[in-house]
């Protein structure tokens, strides 16, 4: 097999090792999904070489880099080494250039084979938004609506559970979704990276159906891909997922309060960004009823008052409504129905 390989070709490898040679900004901000990154140019390194190079200083930027890479090689040729006891090593750098080739020249001079990523992260990308957009036209999304609190994720994880396909959007950006899941503070993935694992979540797939929660263009910080969106929101299957609000209440309860520790000071440090969505004045009710863990009147409050006015649907466009007091039943349900 030719050394210099482009992404499609990794998996006919045996248990691909992919090292990342950019600097940790770069790998930080958009990587390639599991791969390691032993960065050749931290980013101060690659900021003096860069500015060296830019300038016209070329041979000067290269003396630098080839100074700065050459204390590292020890560390990162004994780690290629053992990782290639069971493992192929693919390189791969911002473009396929002069990081990427400078080691895998120079490893497979000394007899070590390793390969490498032709057009660097920059194919992986085009790899990744060309399947996107594939991906997103060719299944048939069956999307669960409903209010805040039904329990669609427990629907989800029920389905997976059943061996259906499942896309939890949540799940891949890190964030719940709901103005609660604001207060979390989860590191979510860059934008790329959310992209790179939907497209890796498709490609796990067999089928022509996928599950997916309703959600909004945007979660978190993160916009899920338009076709994608619009496939599931305009022109999926649509099911509707009700409960009654007492237990709406306590799924976001389970969900929230009981699942953080610390979800009391949480609420109370956002009230000045919960104002933006519902209001101070509404927030400042809130208070006391926090302040006395009462937390079900604020729940209800932001159910009434917030959620469902956010949320709108025509019933016309369900094609089933599911009382979700059992979401495994429900599960059992969407599937007999929509795909046995």
């Amino acid at each position: 097999m030719n050394k210099e390989i482009l992404y499609e070709d990794v998996k006919k490898l045996n248990n691909p090792l992919l090292i990342d040679l950019r600097s940790k900004s770069e790998h930080d901000s958009a990587k390639i999904i599991d791969s390691v990154n032993f960065p050749i140019l931290n980013d101060e390194e690659r900021k003096i070489v860069g500015t060296l190079y830019d300038s016209g200083e070329i041979l000067k930027s290269k003396k630098e880099a080839v100074k700065f890479g050459s204390y590292k090689l020890p560390e990162i040729f004994e780690y290629i080494t053992e990782a290639k006891k069971t493992r192929d090593v693919v390189l791969y750098c911002s473009r396929g250039g002069y990081r990427s080739k400078a080691l895998f020249y120079f490893l497979n001079s000394l007899s070590i084979e390793v390969f490498k990523l032709k057009g660097g992260y920059k194919s992986y990308r085009k790899y990744i938004m060309n399947n996107l957009e594939k991906y997103s036209n060719e299944f048939e999304f069956i999307n669960l609506n409903g209010y805040t609190g039904v329990g669609k994720t427990k629907i989800l994880k029920e389905l997976e559970n059943l061996g259906a396909n499942v896309l939890n959007l949540e799940g891949l950006a890190h964030h719940r979704g709901s103005l609660l899941g604001n207060l979390e503070r989860e590191i979510q993935p860059s934008q790329k990276d959310f992209e790179a694992l939907i497209e890796n979540k498709f490609e796990s797939f067999n089928g022509k159906y996928v599950f997916v929660e309703s959600e909004s263009h945007k979660i978190g910080n993160l916009f899920v891909p338009k076709t994608l969106h619009d496939r599931y929101y305009k022109y999926g299957i649509q099911v509707l997922i009700t409960l009654p609000i007492e237990e709406r209440i306590k799924n976001i309860r389970d969900e929230y309060v009981n699942y953080d520790e610390n979800f009391k000071n949480s609420l109370l440090n956002s009230l000045d960004e919960l104002s933006r969505f519902i209001g101070k004045k509404r927030v400042e009710s809130y208070i006391k009823p926090i302040e006395d863990e009462d937390y079900d009147v604020v729940i209800e409050d932001l159910i009434e008052n917030y959620y469902d006015h956010s949320y709108k649907r025509n019933s016309k466009d369900f094609s089933i409504t599911l009382d979700n007091r059992f979401p495994k039943k429900s599960a059992e349900i969407l599937l007999e129905k929509f795909i046995k």
